[in-house]
């Protein structure tokens, strides 16, 4: 009899696991993406019976294990640790959102759906912000080898995806009730959303303008990375190919993230190296470095260190570097340590940098861009910013190399897509083993390196004169579901609260 209820249980929690296999699925380099439009059916199933705290915490660690496992297990490849903190942190995120969904659902059933929608794509757009802010998980992303779809991005960015997304899923899954009537409704978005997307391909003005831009790609294993001994091979490696890339037409000769594995700024020898080189080439080098600033003795190690990147001019002119921003909660810094400095003696392999505070702007030839350095092209806000500041063009330099081959670098890569799609701006993304990518407004990838190779990539730059309606007006739209999530859950609340009363006055 034991075994019979606990099979039940198991079969129980298979939907959950399926959701999030599905969802996981969908976000791989195999061009499944279109299985998120069904991902949520499973889900949606196992919600439609009554459901204990108990079995919504276990459906949340189904969902989210394996979504982690199928999705996310490139990021063992990085941090072991930080994989395994990711399961933990994922069942608590889903079980949030599961109980909330849950609570709304139970106190008016009418408002559930809704309160799915409000309070996931809230969930989307907060992990945006705090020192755990990790905006992989969007449902969108599934889109990006659909170039007509993800057009939209213009409008709504991330948002509207996950509303569309959400609600096709609960289409499909109450078709059982209208079969034909959701079917229709579902290949009208289908098609409408297509339409608008092919049409915008086609019509939107793009100016071709007469500056070029390069990309270097040498591909550093990220074991030899920082070892002193490959230190003279690595910068022989960027000297000669960006010689290759100075025998094409270039304006500006762009490094990855940390390419120059020595403190650029303070060290004398490297320092007139590279001014030499851009002199010699008579083309500006953007390029990524670490660099520090003596704080005080009051200070924890006495010095603040930071991922750096900064514009070397062919001048002989070092302009002002930008500061990484945001930083890999763990990967990069430990959360909190402002707050609770013991845990400055935690070291798990991570650099604790320390974060920057704005964004730089560089002029090279009269076209002005900004820089994001590596997962920073995770987050709209930035380029959303870069964009309201009239830049002509972004760049993103990172170091993928700690991916290897694994899926992380396809996920990372295609959020250019998003980004580009969002501002209407051109990207240059500069990754030290790939991939490298010239992005055009329209999100269509004009260049592009293999893995692992060795090579330059150059193209003009396109750019399109108007800023989009994302960057314009519509930024703030995911504010829209987070107030929606909050009047629900009120609502709701009080809810409770008069039948509650009701019950205890009858009594």
């Amino acid at each position: 009899m034991v075994s019979i209820i606990t099979k039940t249980k198991l079969k129980t929690y298979l939907y959950p696991a399926l959701s999030g296999t599905i969802l996981g699925l969908s976000r791989l380099p195999i061009h499944l993406g279109f299985l998120v439009f069904f991902a949520f059916i499973p889900l949606f199933h196992f919600f439609s019976n009554q459901r204990k705290k108990k079995e919504i915490f276990f459906a949340a660690a189904a969902f989210g294990s394996t979504y982690t496992l199928v999705c996310l297990h490139w990021i063992s490849l990085v941090t072991f640790p930080g994989y395994l903190g990711i399961f933990i942190l994922f069942a608590v995120y889903f079980y949030i959102i599961f109980q909330l969904y849950y609570f709304i659902k139970q106190q008016n059933p009418k408002f559930g759906y809704l309160g799915f929608i409000f309070i996931w794509i809230s969930f989307e757009f907060l992990q945006n912000f705090g020192e755990f802010s990790f905006p992989w998980f969007n449902l969108g992303y599934s889109l990006a080898d659909y170039l007509p779809f993800i057009q939209l991005a213009e409008l709504g960015g991330l948002a509207l995806f996950s509303l569309l997304i959400l609600f096709i899923n609960i289409l499909l899954f109450e078709s059982k009730r209208n079969f034909k009537r959701n079917i229709i409704i579902v290949s009208a978005i289908i098609i409408v959303w297509s339409i608008y997307g092919v049409i915008r391909l086609k019509t939107i003005q793009l100016t071709k303008t007469d500056f070029n831009a390069s990309i270097v790609q040498v591909s550093i294993p990220q074991e030899d990375k920082w070892e002193e001994m490959y230190k003279d091979s690595t910068f022989a490696l960027y000297e000669e190919f960006s010689h290759k890339a100075a025998k094409e037409k270039t304006d500006l000769i762009i490094w990855p993230e940390s390419s120059t594995p020595v403190y650029l700024l303070k060290r004398m020898k490297y320092r007139k190296w590279i001014l030499d080189l851009s002199e010699e080439l008579k083309t500006d080098i953007f390029t990524g470095f670490p660099h520090y600033k003596y704080v005080g003795e009051d200070y924890p190690n006495k010095y603040k260190f930071y991922n750096s990147a900064t514009l070397i001019g062919k001048n002989r002119k070092i302009y002002p570097p930008y500061y990484k921003n945001i930083l890999v909660p763990f990967g990069e810094r430990i959360p909190f340590l402002k707050y609770f400095p013991f845990l400055w003696n935690v070291h798990l392999g991570q650099a604790n940098w320390e974060y920057g505070d704005k964004l730089e702007y560089y002029t090279v030839n009269g076209y002005k861009f900004s820089p994001l350095i590596c997962f920073e092209i995770a987050f709209p806000a930035l380029t959303t910013e870069m964009a309201k500041n009239d830049v002509d063009f972004i760049v993103n330099i990172t170091n993928d190399a700690w991916f290897h081959r694994s899926a992380g670098t396809y996920q990372h890569a295609v959020m250019t897509k998003f980004r580009a799609i969002e501002t209407r701006k051109q990207i240059y993304r500069a990754a030290n083993t790939g991939y490298s990518l010239v992005v055009s407004p329209t999100g269509e990838f004009l260049k592009q390196t293999k893995l692992f190779e060795k090579t330059t990539i150059n193209s003009p730059l396109y750019i399109y004169e108007n800023n989009s309606y994302f960057t314009k007006y519509f930024f703030w739209f995911p504010f829209v579901f987070v107030i929606g999530a909050g009047v629900l859950l009120v609502v709701s609340i009080l809810f409770r609260r008069r039948l509650t009363q009701k019950r205890y006055e009858k009594e």
